[in-house]
């Protein structure tokens, strides 16, 4: 195992000779302090009422994932619907390379009609976890980023279901701590309240249109 030292150096001149941007420092980051994973850990599917619920490479999907972000923007996220939908996807690509990115799908007759995605990380605020992009200590934790069922297959208890097979799944990768949001626009909450899931904090945002100007 190559130390981080050694893997700062080795980032660093794969990018001799380039403009230090915030993409390359960000890579720069990612390779001191994280080594990719091998592979994918292997998760037996669960099957519920014809539905197939499983663990898949984030990159693999992504063409049929693109397709539910859409909706689920258009849905969800309408506080910020002044802004474009352009999401980074080679960033989460590069935060599943790195093993920080854990993707679930629902599937019905092979398409897909839903899915998880958490983020991985560890907490450098205590000794038991949390954090959603990289930190030095060493509690794993995991942060839900998107939760997402196609609204012809809601109803029941599917998303119930999905949320069970990740716990169990990231239980057994070592997650010591799950956290979600629940935007007040779909009512979430009563879904993680009835999981076991405590609310611990309010999150506010404000979408700044124009110039601003300081008094």
């Amino acid at each position: 195992m190559t130390t981080p030292i050694n893997r700062f150096r080795a980032a660093v001149a794969a990018h001799l000779g380039q403009a230090l941007t915030p993409d390359i420092a960000a890579a720069i980051e990612a390779a001191t302090w994280f080594q990719p994973a091998a592979h994918l850990p292997t998760f037996e599917p669960a099957e519920y009422r014809g539905y197939v619920i499983g663990v898949e490479r984030f990159t693999a999907a992504l063409p049929e994932l693109h397709q539910l972000h859409v909706l689920h923007w258009r849905e969800t996220e309408k506080h910020r619907h002044g802004l474009p939908l352009n999401p980074d996807y080679a960033l989460m690509a590069e935060h599943e390379r790195a093993g920080r990115l854990l993707q679930f799908t629902v599937r019905r007759d092979g398409v897909l009609v839903g899915n998880l995605r958490m983020y991985l990380g560890v907490s450098a605020h205590s000794g038991t976890p949390f954090a959603v992009f990289p930190t030095r200590t060493r509690e794993p934790a995991a942060e839900e980023d998107t939760l997402f069922l196609h609204p012809e297959h809601r109803g029941g208890f599917l998303a119930v279901q999905l949320l069970r097979y990740a716990e169990h799944v990231l239980v057994a990768l070592g997650m010591r701590e799950i956290r979600a949001d629940s935007k007040l626009i779909n009512r979430a909450d009563v879904l993680m309240r009835r999981l076991g899931y405590q609310p611990f904090a309010l999150k506010f945002v404000k979408i700044i249109e124009g110039e601003t100007h300081v008094c």
